[in-house]
């Protein structure tokens, strides 16, 4: 005796309500399964089942079995409509996956980034274990993440990879200091100016780096430096940074330079560059902002005036 031939003689026999029905149904699985179980209706159809359902008491255990089993096909039966196709669910599933992953891969990168810029964690020291590498290409890579992290506690780092034997190595960290305008790095850097060892393309480098640091510390050791023979594209470097860094002190220097130099284009370029300085250390250049001391100082001069 099938479900469906269960359902059918239920609805037949008590046509009131589905639920009632379904009760009906579970009844005769209960009656059919135990009458099944004591071997003494082999074959009674489901008309005669119901017939004799007052009449035969059923062992609850078994039939309780049997029950769960009519009652979980039923409910099956009836929600197989109601299923969301399995490509659907596993379309959504790969889509919520993929979209997990990507935020994921997101957060690590931004932490990543986030650790570089603070400069502090296994991730600085690594970097930094890979300057002692042998291998020229590592110890460039490691120039450039520390560089990257534009933190100042890598500051000594790059300046120890300046004495790189690697002319590669030594420009590139000689261009990061530049690029970070790192001022603790000002002496360390005028004095590879005055090295025999030293490559004039290495010393334009440290120029340039000079002049994007601007510290008018820089002045003195590239005046020197101007003193000695030097070919015409050095001396126009070293004239760009010395417009950089200079002061009221260079001013005299360039007029100098100006005056007795042979070359057309240097002559150009040191009077530009004393006028950029004289530009830039004139009153009308920026607004000028009183400090506190000096505030204080107009404030004690008012007070003094009106009590005279």
């Amino acid at each position: 005796m099938t479900i469906k031939t269960l359902l059918a003689v239920t609805r037949q026999r008590f046509p009131d309500s589905e639920s009632t029905r379904l009760g009906r149904c579970v009844q005769v699985i209960h009656t059919s399964a135990f009458c099944q179980y004591s071997g003494g209706l082999h074959g009674v159809g489901a008309q005669d089942t119901l017939g004799r359902m007052d009449q035969t008491r059923t062992t609850r255990s078994q039939a309780w079995r049997w029950g769960l089993l009519g009652v979980a096909a039923l409910a099956a039966s009836s929600l197989v409509q109601f299923t969301a196709p399995v490509s659907c669910e596993a379309q959504f599933l790969n889509q919520g996956m993929r979209m997990g992953s990507q935020l994921t891969r997101q957060s690590r990168t931004r932490l990543r980034q986030e650790k570089q810029k603070r400069g502090t964690g296994p991730e600085i020291e690594e970097v930094v274990r890979r300057l002692a590498n042998d291998r020229p290409e590592t110890r460039m890579a490691a120039v450039k993440s520390l560089g990257e992290m534009q933190n100042p506690k890598v500051v000594d780092y790059l300046l120890n990879a300046t004495a790189d034997s690697d002319i590669r190595v030594k420009v590139k960290a000689i261009e990061y200091l530049g690029k970070m305008r790192a001022t603790d790095a000002t002496t360390a850097l005028a004095q590879q100016l005055f090295l025999r060892d030293v490559h004039t393309g290495v010393k334009k480098k440290v120029l340039i780096a000079l002049g994007k640091i601007g510290d008018p510390r820089g002045a003195t050791p590239i005046m020197e430096f101007m003193s000695r023979d030097l070919d015409e594209p050095t001396l126009g470097t070293a004239l760009f940074a010395l417009k950089e860094v200079g002061t009221e002190d260079v001013l005299t220097f360039l007029d100098e330079f100006s005056r007795i130099e042979e070359s057309i284009q240097l002559r150009r370029l040191a009077a530009d560059a004393a006028m950029d300085i004289r530009t830039r250390l004139s009153p009308e250049f920026a607004p000028v902002v009183p400090s506190f001391v000096k505030q204080v100082e107009l404030r004690e001069k008012m007070q003094k005036g009106g009590e005279g």
